[in-house]
């Protein structure tokens, strides 16, 4: 039930069975010197497609464009700020409610998008009467960061093994390990702008070695991260 394939007429039965809408929310940035600047809307799309099939749940086309600013030293990273994401969010969840889905859950791509998914949930949440709303981001589902652990020794950053992992899975053809490089994940109290950003991350990846990256382990973390957005789908609202 993706809206991407049907149109209206499929929407208005659907939603006479069921209210439930799967967003997925990614980012067009760099992600270092071997992966595509789609890789964060790659991934939670085709989670969304996988369960919508698994499930029949709707699923929307993915909101491409995340909160990157910290990406803008890196040549054709296109960001939104944190307040036009948070309208940009909030006007798509204000449609779905309009009319009639009341359970959404956000398949959440990239971990700049965090904050201004917080501010549309406390917004809406409190605002729309009946709306439920989970958001998830695939990486941090106890799962996914347990087998990347396990798998690689570490936890996923940014560009680095899982995340590369996950993109052979789905497109290995546009990989290209070969150039890949990286530097370790620092974790300061501050923020980094994007020249700071660039100083720190020269390479673009950063956290595990990306060249550790495997197809099958890809396809291990997909499967857990599904099954965990899987159960929060059928599970309470």
């Amino acid at each position: 039930m993706l809206l991407s394939d049907v149109t209206w007429m499929e929407v208005e039965e659907y939603l006479k069975r069921d209210d439930r809408l799967m967003l997925p929310v990614g980012s067009c940035e760099q992600h270092g010197r071997h992966l595509t600047f789609i890789t964060d809307t790659l991934i939670p799309w085709e989670l969304a497609r996988r369960l919508s099939a698994a499930t029949g749940v709707a699923a929307a086309p993915p909101v491409a464009f995340g909160m990157s600013l910290h990406h803008m030293r890196f040549p054709g990273t296109l960001s939104l700020k944190p307040a036009t994401l948070t309208a940009v969010l909030t006007d798509v969840v204000e449609c779905a409610y309009r009319h009639g889905f009341r359970r959404v859950l956000v398949l959440n791509g990239h971990g700049g998008n965090t904050g201004p998914l917080a501010a549309m949930g406390a917004d809406v949440t409190n605002r729309l009467a009946g709306l439920k709303l989970k958001t998830g981001a695939w990486w941090e589902l106890p799962p996914v960061a347990e087998l990347t652990q396990a798998r690689f020794g570490g936890r996923e950053a940014h560009a680095s093994a899982a995340e590369s992992s996950v993109v052979l899975a789905l497109r290995p053809k546009v990989v290209r390990l070969e150039r890949a490089q990286f530097s370790p994940a620092v974790s300061p109290m501050r923020f980094a702008d994007a020249d700071e950003w660039r100083r720190r991350y020269p390479h673009g990846c950063v956290g595990l070695d990306p060249t550790l990256a495997r197809a099958e382990v890809g396809e291990e973390l997909l499967a857990a991260a599904q099954a965990v957005f899987q159960r929060e789908l059928d599970g309470e609202w």
